[in-house]
Formats: C-alpha cells, sequence, structure tokens
C-alpha cells in the first residue's frame, strides 16, 4: 500500500511540476527560489526551523526541477552555434543547484544544522557563478 502511495504521489509531483512549469516564467521562478534561499539563510541556525526549512529547500528543488527545461532568453541572443552548449552549460547550472537543494532538504530532515548552512551558503554562490554568465 506504502509503495502504491509513494508511487501515486510521484507521479502527482511530476504532473504538478509540468504543470506548473507550463504556466510561470524562469525570472518568476528564480524570484521565488531567491525568497525560499532567504528565508532559509535566516534561520539556517535555529534549529526549531528545521522542519520549515526543510519544506523551503523542497519547495528550491521542485522550483528547479521546473526550470531544467525552460530555455532563458539569453540563451537565444548566444551566437546559434554556440547555443546547444551554452544550454548545456545552463542546464549543469540547474542540475547543481538542485543537487544542494536536496541535499539542504536532507540535511534539515537530520537536523545537521551546520552541513544545512554551508548548502545555503553554496547555493547562494552558485547563483552568483550562474548569474554572472546569464544575466550580463
Amino acid at each position: 500500500m506504502r509503495k502504491i502511495l509513494a508511487s501515486i504521489l510521484v507521479v502527482l509531483t511530476v504532473l504538478g511540476v509540468a504543470a506548473y512549469a507550463e504556466v510561470t516564467s524562469i525570472k518568476q521562478d528564480m524570484m521565488m527560489i531567491e525568497k525560499y534561499a532567504k528565508q532559509i539563510k535566516a534561520t539556517a541556525g535555529d534549529a526549531s526551523q528545521n522542519q520549515q526549512n526543510a519544506v523551503n529547500a523542497n519547495q528550491i528543488a521542485l522550483l528547479l526541477q521546473a526550470n531544467l527545461q525552460k530555455v532563458p532568453d539569453i540563451i537565444r541572443q548566444w551566437p546559434q552555434d554556440q547555443q546547444p552548449a551554452v544550454w548545456q552549460n545552463y542546464q549543469e547550472h540547474i542540475n547543481y543547484g538542485l543537487a544542494i537543494a536536496v541535499n539542504m532538504q536532507t540535511a534539515f530532515q537530520n537536523n545537521d544544522n551546520a552541513t544545512a548552512a554551508a548548502l545555503i551558503q553554496q547555493l547562494f554562490d552558485a547563483k552568483e557563478n550562474s548569474h554572472k554568465i546569464y544575466n550580463h
């Protein structure tokens, strides 16, 4: 029974992410990621906030997942022959942030605030590095 419920939850999550991805822009999603990340950063050392921070980290992961297939407008501004490599690089940046968010969620669930605090800083650093490329 648990496996069936877990499978249903995964399917609903994937469908929800797919539907969400169709109606929001990358900019809107990144603004929401920023909001969640700032909330986490402000409370990462407070163990009483771990449950909410795990939820926020999950929201970041879902938003990043939803953006894996969205093509930022700036990629279309690159020369045509460079676009596939730039697109691949963009997806690598998104996947990197996604991995950080998932690890951060796990850290909060395990009450490992030191690791979670390091991961939120890593996420902000990753944002800064990717924005040097995609927000110029």
